[in-house]
């Protein structure tokens, strides 16, 4: 049964069964029971018909509309949607690729000297793959020393983005000089003087490519814990001068904040000013050796993406909001009505994926959810991509990711260790029906803006 404003651009629907990735009280991965959930894919629209020959800008943007130049990507707001616009003017949907990279494991190692023999076969090979099937961006976590070599004689350049991991890497080294510090709130360390100094330190690196008209942008970081419930650690920190926790005191008798009483939208004022701080110190750093590209933000997780303190901080320094979504089939409605509220920049989803029970793999790690089939992944990505193509605050978004995991990497994160992410296998073969699926949608995302444009609210 479809709801009113589903039967205003589908058709019809369709079930896919499906388990979702949690943890329990002892932190022990669990899936819930199979569960059903309704899903819309592009043959379902309602009087669309998908254009037979697609004409898209070199970089992969809409050939049909031309806006200003700038020769570096920019964001715009046309017609009341925000839109990406690529180096020589043209709408551009970000859909990006994350994590493209070759595989570590001695199994990897095997398949891709057997495949490609090369990294420039690798890479010259992989993006035609990825052009083909209505990718345009490759994501976090990429390789692109490559790409950036790829793009010097490419006729179709592929975007690619950097992350710097600015707060990250300052941890690292604040832990390894003061040990102490090992359990601080990783909050604690965004006051310290010498985290600005480390940034400006990192900025200047940024000058290498400030001129690359194929680099999208920056982000920042990943997964902050920009959560309310930081703020008892912060309050906990045994260094009563740590400048957070005089931070907290202070704000708290700012604003006769009681510790015993306090709420959770307090905290969340309050982790906003952290927050502040924060994107006001790495921006500064990005622009002041960069000012070319873009800044993409911190990729935003968990009860952060639901922060509207976080969103108002970021405004002013931001380009892009970048938000890794999980825990939801599909973007929410309110979720994006929020984030078009709470800041007046664009989003994109930077982080999002399924894993198939036919791959054959364990899927245990990693908070995708679980479905039956690579047809079902599919599926899960055309309704997750057409939601977000009918926000109007929606500049694109990242699949999760370029491989497999594959569980004999000795190098492997625990969150990244035994699952079916990949849009390829261990073997670096392609799952043909679940990119056939992405294929229809990328390619006709344009056309698809536009269906939706041309209704009324």
């Amino acid at each position: 049964m479809l709801s009113n404003a589903q039967s205003l651009y589908f058709t019809d629907s369709i079930l896919v069964q499906t388990k979702m990735w949690s943890r329990d009280a002892n932190r022990k991965i669990q899936y819930s029971d199979w569960k059903s959930f309704t899903s819309h894919t592009v043959e379902m629209l309602d009087g669309f018909v998908p254009e037979k020959k697609i004409e898209s800008s070199k970089y992969g943007g809409d050939a049909s509309m031309k806006l200003n130049a700038s020769g570096y990507f920019r964001t715009e707001k046309v017609s009341g949607r925000w839109t990406v616009i690529d180096p020589d003017g043209y709408p551009f949907m970000v859909s990006a690729i994350n994590s493209f990279r070759q595989g570590k494991s001695p199994n990897n190692e095997k398949a891709f000297l057997e495949k490609f023999g090369s990294v420039e076969k690798w890479v010259a090979g992989s993006i035609q793959t990825f052009q083909k099937l209505g990718f345009n961006t490759a994501g976090s976590w990429s390789e692109i020393e490559p790409i950036i070599q790829f793009n010097k004689t490419a006729k179709r350049p592929f975007a690619y983005t950097t992350q710097l991991s600015l707060l990250a890497g300052y941890i690292r080294l604040a832990v390894k000089k003061t040990p102490e510090r090992k359990d601080a709130p990783a909050l604690s360390f965004i006051m310290d003087d010498a985290f600005a100094l480390y940034c400006e330190d990192q900025g200047q690196k940024l000058a290498a490519n400030k001129n690359d008209a194929n680099l999208l942008g920056h982000f920042s970081d990943n997964e902050i814990a920009f959560m309310h419930t930081e703020f008892k650690d912060i309050l906990a920190i045994a260094d009563r001068s740590d400048k957070c926790l005089v931070a907290a005191r202070q704000w708290m008798d700012k604003n006769s904040v009681d510790e015993k009483t306090i709420s959770r939208d307090q905290k969340e004022a309050f982790i906003g000013t952290i927050t502040g701080i924060y994107y006001k110190t790495v921006s500064s750093a990005i622009k002041k050796y960069d000012s070319n590209h873009l800044y993409l933000g911190s990729r935003l997780h968990s009860s952060a993406k639901n922060n509207k303190f976080i969103f108002a901080s970021a405004e002013p320094y931001v380009d892009v909001i970048s938000i890794n979504y999980y825990g939801y089939w599909q973007p929410q409605q309110k979720d994006i009505k929020d984030w078009e509220n709470w800041s007046n920049k664009p989003f994109f989803i930077t982080e999002f994926y399924t894993k198939a029970e036919d791959s054959g793999m364990p899927n245990i790690s990693g908070a995708g959810w679980l479905v039956k089939t690579q047809a079902d992944r599919g599926i899960h990505y055309q309704n997750f991509a057409l939601n977000l193509l009918m926000a109007k605050n929606c500049v694109g978004w990242h699949w999760f990711r370029y491989q497999d995991n594959d569980p004999n990497d000795p190098t492997a994160d625990p969150s990244n260790n035994d699952s079916n992410k990949g849009l390829v296998n261990t073997q670096y073969q392609v799952y043909e029906t679940l990119v056939e699926k992405m294929k229809s949608i990328n390619d006709n995302k344009y056309q698809i803006i536009k269906y939706f444009d041309s209704f009324k609210k």
